[in-house]
């Protein structure tokens, strides 16, 4: 049963083409595991950033997810609303299990660079910082793609068109993504530091960035 539904959230994140799931409790509980999963992916990350230092390391295994799930959880009613506004062909159900799997794909391209991370962190003074920031960057942008992605593919499955509803539905995806983006920045600052000992220019926030 667990890894049929592994299966299937490793499906949607790639755009599979595998039955989705027919009721709304296994569309919630595929957007649970994905969350729960990207949390653990995303702590991984945490870890390997704050390698330097062992404190830090272990407390960015829990500060790193808690980040994401706090800027997730900021951001998601935003979505909902809008996709009301809109009057978008999605059901508020699916674009939050969309939002759900794209975040698994962000955290699992963040797992996957951890590694990357640690080891220029430890032997590379000046690609350290900018790879692990360069690592958080390609990971936004792989779970905007995700999304998008699978936003547009389910509004297409319910509408049988290729365009009608993909409009409303984009400002839905583009309005929870900016405030996901908006909220993430500052609950880093909150969270700061998470990036080694040195810092960077994020663990200020939005005044550390736009000075």
């Amino acid at each position: 049963m667990e890894s049929n539904r592994l299966s299937q959230l490793m499906t949607f994140t790639c755009g599979g083409e595998l039955a989705r799931p027919t009721t709304r409790a296994q569309e919630t509980m595929l957007a649970i595991i994905a969350l729960g999963i990207g949390l653990v992916l995303s702590s991984i990350w945490g870890i390997a950033a704050g390698s330097a230092s062992a404190q830090l390391a272990l407390a960015n295994s829990f500060k790193v997810p808690m980040v994401i799930l706090l800027s997730a959880l900021t951001a998601l009613p935003a979505g909902l609303v809008a996709l009301r506004l809109t009057n978008a062909r999605l059901a508020p159900a699916q674009l939050a299990s969309a939002f759900a799997t794209s975040i698994f794909g962000g955290t699992l391209v963040l797992a996957t660079l951890a590694p990357l991370v640690a080891i220029y962190y430890h032997t590379s003074n000046k690609a350290g910082v900018p790879l692990a920031l360069g690592s958080v960057f390609v990971a936004l942008g792989t779970a905007t793609l995700l999304f998008g992605r699978a936003v547009a593919k389910r509004v297409r499955e319910a509408t049988g068109s290729e365009t009608s509803g993909r409009t409303a539905s984009l400002i839905a995806v583009i309005v929870l993504v900016t405030i996901f983006v908006a909220a993430l920045l500052q609950y880093v600052a909150l969270a700061s530091p998470i990036i080694g000992q040195v810092g960077t220019p994020f663990d200020g926030g939005f005044d550390g960035v736009f000075r």
